[in-house]
């Protein structure tokens, strides 16, 4: 007896919620076919038992969603629980916030928001706020960080062997920020195209390119003497070539030429005398010595020479001029020999 009062009052509750679910399903369908109602989530209680039934688009298609900031292809991505959400379509602007696991054709979905065919779906997770905007039409922009090879700097070296090369810092790949314009049109995409590009943190590599020469040009000239402890260097030539020196000596220098003074046409050392060709005391500077010579003062340079001849003493030097008026235009003069590599 007990048994059959409690099976009446279960068939009791179940025409009780079945008649519900008939007047909110009734209500449901009311409320969708009313221009301008609408309900963006009914709650049909079916035997206790809550089903969600929503007035927007089924699930979207992963190709239809741009996702921007987040550096990952575009796809129905899952969204990051109790975010805000700001959803634009067209004049209509809503607000939601994210539940755990939901994607955003379901959050789409949830809020009764219907995609057209031509339409697409920007997801811009960059900022603090999700914002969603609907349209058929989009430009945008998207920053991304892109590997960068480093470049490479040449620099000249005067310690090398002209034509060598060897590296002196070397090179490390870096990124660089650049920025691309995308544009869809009618849900199609058009174009992706490189606007701008930030500075590069690669570390150049730095390669020496050898100047380093045994003789200098007829003409050159010093542009730079750069010295050792040690007493040797480098001559800097406006050239851009470079000669190594062991060591340098101040002298006097005079200048002398064939038909002079007795003077003939073969060295002390037997060579024909010639522009280049330098009388020294050998017991101050040792025949066969190759020198750079320039007056102290720098208004003349005399240039290559060699050690072939004698007839003066001491720090003294004379050198050979293809003419009487030179040598009387070039007189005495305070001048500095710097000795080069034999």
């Amino acid at each position: 007896m007990i048994e059959e009062k409690h099976e009446g009052i279960r068939f009791l509750k179940r025409r009780c919620w079945q008649a519900l679910f008939v007047i909110m399903f009734a209500g449901a369908v009311l409320i969708q076919a009313v221009p301008g109602a609408s309900a963006s989530a009914l709650y049909l209680l079916t035997d206790g038992i809550s089903t969600v039934v929503t007035n927007g688009s089924g699930r979207i298609e992963a190709g239809r969603i741009l996702v921007t900031g987040s550096g990952e292809d575009a796809g129905d991505i899952v969204l990051e629980a109790d975010r805000k959400i700001v959803i634009r379509h067209g004049a209509t602007v809503l607000y939601a916030t994210s539940r755990e696991n939901e994607s955003v054709s379901e959050l789409l979905r949830r809020e009764s928001v219907n995609i057209g065919e031509l339409e697409m779906v920007r997801v811009d997770v960059s900022g603090e706020d999700i914002f969603i905007e609907i349209a058929s039409n989009f430009t945008y922009y998207e920053i991304a960080q892109e590997s960068a090879d480093y470049t490479t700097v040449y620099t000249p070296d005067y310690t090398l062997p002209r034509g060598e090369t060897r590296v002196i810092t070397p090179g490390v790949p870096g990124t660089r920020e650049v920025t691309y314009e995308v544009v869809y049109a009618d849900g199609e995409f058009v174009s992706r195209q490189a606007v701008a590009e930030g500075e590069s943190n690669a570390v150049p590599e730095v390669v020496g390119v050898g100047t380093l020469v045994k003789e200098a040009r007829e003409g050159d000239t010093i542009d730079q003497v750069i010295r050792n402890e040690d007493g040797s260097g480098y001559l800097i030539l406006k050239s851009g070539d470079s000669l190594h020196f062991t060591h340098t000596m101040d002298v006097k220098c005079t200048a002398y030429t064939t038909g002079y003074d007795g003077v003939g046409t073969i060295t002390y050392t037997g060579t024909t005398v010639h522009v280049g060709v330098v009388a020294v005391d050998k017991s101050v500077i040792p025949l066969g010595s190759k020198m750079f010579i320039t007056t102290a003062a720098g208004d003349i340079t005399y240039g290559m020479g060699s050690a072939e001849d004698t007839g003066v003493r001491g720090k003294v030097v004379d050198l050979f001029m293809n003419t009487y008026d030179e040598c009387i235009q070039f007189g005495r003069r305070s001048s500095i020999l710097y000795f080069l590599d034999d």
